[in-house]
């Protein structure tokens, strides 16, 4: 599966629990973004119900790391990658983004919460948790990422409205581009619709990977 809509189909169907965030369109274009990630380590990095992880494991990754911070979304990614592809290659942890440099990878992937903060009072209240973390221009959370992790790409989601230049990459190879559906939310800044980029960030000075390290400058 390749396309952006199976893989919202796909996605929609996984188990949740209570406050894990469902695959959206944005994770479902991040997923259809992974056909060349045979034979590499992969960090999921939010998986929340593991839609990032099977898309990844589905087209031939070596291993899967998986990292939320939420255990409940680490036990909901267990179960259904177990359901759907099995979990020999998987390792599932509750981690803060901040421990991410002790995990070897050569890729990436996340779909961080990028909604600036002047759009977070239009987000449902029960969902508000799950979107916080953007800051003022909605990539607080991809820098927080870039900053921790010694893997050398980060493939990530960004509406093309954001300012990802500004992120601080060495390099930024767009990868996949289509136009979505955006939540009311977005509409002050993007209407109805809008163009939504998959991003390879190439980092000049990984952070060093090892636990406990001093952050970047």
């Amino acid at each position: 599966m390749t396309d952006l809509q199976g893989w919202f189909e796909f996605g929609a169907a996984l188990s949740l629990a209570g406050g894990v965030h469902a695959p959206s369109r944005f994770s479902a274009l991040l997923a259809a973004s992974l056909v060349d990630c045979g034979g590499l380590t992969v960090i999921d990095a939010g998986c929340g119900a593991g839609l990032i992880t099977i898309a990844a494991l589905r087209a031939g990754a070596a291993r899967v790391i998986a990292v939320d911070s939420d255990p409940a979304a680490v036990e909901v990614t267990r179960r259904n990658v177990a359901e759907t592809v099995g979990t020999q290659r998987l390792e599932a942890r509750q981690l803060d983004f901040r421990e991410l440099g002790g995990i070897d990878a050569d890729l990436l992937a996340v779909n961080p919460p990028q909604r600036p903060a002047a759009t977070l009072d239009a987000v449902e209240l029960d969902q508000r948790h799950l979107h916080e973390g953007g800051g003022p221009d909605g990539l607080d959370t991809l820098r927080l990422v870039l900053k921790h992790t010694s893997a050398a790409i980060v493939r990530t989601t960004a509406a093309d409205i954001l300012p990802i230049h500004t992120v601080g990459a060495e390099s930024a190879r767009r990868v996949l581009t289509a136009t979505l559906p955006m939540h009311p939310a977005w509409h002050p800044l993007t209407g109805p619709e809008a163009a939504v980029n998959v991003w390879d960030l190439h980092l000049a000075t990984p952070a060093p990977r090892r636990p406990g390290r001093p952050p970047r400058p």
